[in-house]
């Protein structure tokens, strides 16, 4: 099912039906018949929780204390998740320097990294299975989900979403200039964060805005995927660091690399980031309720040739 809401629809229900939909999901992938324990089906279950966390923040500070509850348990479900699913994704990153920094990074000693990786993602899925992660975290998931079938807002419409979609939009904002002004890896995770929610929120009210928020969507999910790899990279370091696969002098030239990449990546961030949040959030909020409600624009057909 998309993660948006339907026409016609009350907020309220579709809250609830997208909700469930996306803890039923999550709960399916960490108990599929295979390999649950995969980095993909974390990753995949972990990342429906964060759209749940949005949805969340979306409705408030409307919502009692019960929502809350639900957000506080679910952010410790993916912090329980963490290990194992940043594993895959720190390869992916270590794969995309070795690319882009062929002469920096010999194969050799991108291999020798890669393979202590692999074998440090192999402890994390053990100590996930000792620990009875999946168990836990899917009997948490089935009982948000008994709470959120009770869950019903105190106003509709986009009344219901106003105060939320104004409230994210300036903490993303906020966290934007606090990066920019020191762009540290704790400022920058915060931004991503931010930066999610909103882009999410998105992804939600397309389908009641009349399809006219696809470059708000496609900027922001560009701006989630900068973030998303200079988070990785912070991880890769941290790990280059404690680990120490290679010796000490292979150890900062990867690092220096790292380096080199963030400056990158924190230009494309600023870049994507004035794009999106020149617009004040009052005026975002605006615009959005200008476009609640309009119908789809009906494509033009070509007419046919006789």
């Amino acid at each position: 099912m998309a993660f948006r809401f339907k026409p016609d629809k009350s907020v309220s229900s579709e809250i609830r039906r997208i909700v469930l939909c996306q803890l039923e999901d999550a709960t399916s992938e960490l108990t599929s018949v295979g390999d649950p324990e995969s980095d993909e089906a974390i990753h995949s279950a972990r990342r429906r929780v964060k759209k749940i966390r949005a949805v969340i923040r979306l409705i408030r500070p409307g919502p009692d204390k019960t929502y809350r509850v639900v957000d506080k348990h679910l952010r410790n479900v993916n912090r329980l998740l963490a290990p194992v699913a940043d594993g895959q994704g720190i390869i992916a990153t270590l794969n995309k320097l070795e690319r882009r920094y062929p002469k920096a990074l010999p194969k050799r000693l991108v291999a020798s990294i890669r393979a202590g990786l692999v074998d440090r993602g192999s402890q994390a899925d053990r100590q996930a299975g000792s620990d009875h992660v999946l168990e836990t975290v899917t009997g948490a998931l089935r009982a948000e989900g008994r709470r959120v079938k009770h869950w019903q807002l105190r106003v509709e419409g986009f009344q219901a979403i106003a105060p939320g979609l104004e409230q994210c939009f300036r903490r993303a904002r906020q966290a934007m200039l606090a990066a920019w002004r020191r762009p540290t890896a704790a400022h920058y995770h915060a931004w991503r964060g931010r930066v999610k929610n909103h882009w999410f929120h998105v992804r939600l009210l397309e389908g009641r805005c009349g399809e006219q928020l696809i470059a708000d969507r496609r900027r922001l999910e560009a701006l989630d995927g900068v973030l998303g790899e200079y988070h990785n990279l912070v991880l890769l370091g941290e790990v280059l660091v404690n680990d120490r696969y290679v010796s000490g002098p292979e150890t900062a030239r990867c690092l220096v690399v790292v380096l080199r990449y963030q400056r990158v990546l924190r230009q494309q961030a600023q870049s994507l980031g004035v794009r999106i949040y020149s617009e004040k959030p009052h005026g975002f909020v605006r615009r959005l309720k200008h476009l609640w409600g309009r119908p789809l624009l009906a494509r033009r057909s070509r007419p046919s040739v006789v």
